[in-house]
C-alpha cells in the first residue's frame, strides 16, 4: 500500500512539472507558429514570425473565459462588422518586447493532457491553437 501511495505522489509531482507544446495555425495564409507552456510556473513563450511573446496562462477547471472583439467601418448609416469570439476554461496573456500583445483562450483536458483554442494578436491576426504534451 505504501508503494502505491509513493508512486501516486511521484506521479502527481511529475504532472506539476509538465511542459506543453503549443502549435498555432493562422486562419489566413502564413507560417505556423510554435511555443511552450510550463506547468510549474505557468509561463508561456510563443514565437510568431520573428516576434516572441512571453507571459502567463491560467487554467480554471470547470470555469470559462471569453475573448471577443468587434470592428466596424463606414458611415453612420452603413457599416461593416467582423466579430471574433472564443470561450474556454483557460487563457493566455503574453507580450512581446516591442509591446505587441497576444491573447489566447483555450479548453484543456487534464485526462488527455491536450487542448485546443484560439489566439488573437493586437494586429487582429487570428490563430487556431493546439496544446499537446
Amino acid at each position: 500500500m505504501q508503494k502505491i501511495l509513493a508512486g501516486m505522489s511521484v506521479l502527481v509531482l511529475l504532472s506539476g512539472c509538465a511542459t506543453y507544446d503549443l502549435a498555432l495555425m493562422p486562419r489566413g495564409s502564413g507560417k505556423m507558429a510554435h511555443g511552450v507552456a510550463k506547468q510549474i510556473d505557468k509561463t508561456v513563450s510563443i514565437t510568431i514570425d520573428d516576434r516572441t511573446y512571453d507571459g502567463k496562462f491560467v487554467y480554471v477547471r470547470g470555469g470559462s473565459f471569453s475573448l471577443g472583439t468587434a470592428f466596424s467601418g463606414g458611415q453612420v448609416v452603413t457599416g461593416n462588422a467582423i466579430g471574433i469570439s472564443a470561450t474556454g476554461n483557460g487563457n493566455v496573456l503574453a507580450q512581446a518586447a516591442d509591446g505587441h500583445n497576444l491573447r489566447c483562450v483555450f479548453s484543456f483536458s487534464g485526462l488527455s493532457q491536450s487542448g485546443t483554442g484560439t489566439c488573437l494578436t493586437d494586429d487582429q491576426q487570428l490563430y487556431d491553437l493546439q496544446i499537446t504534451r
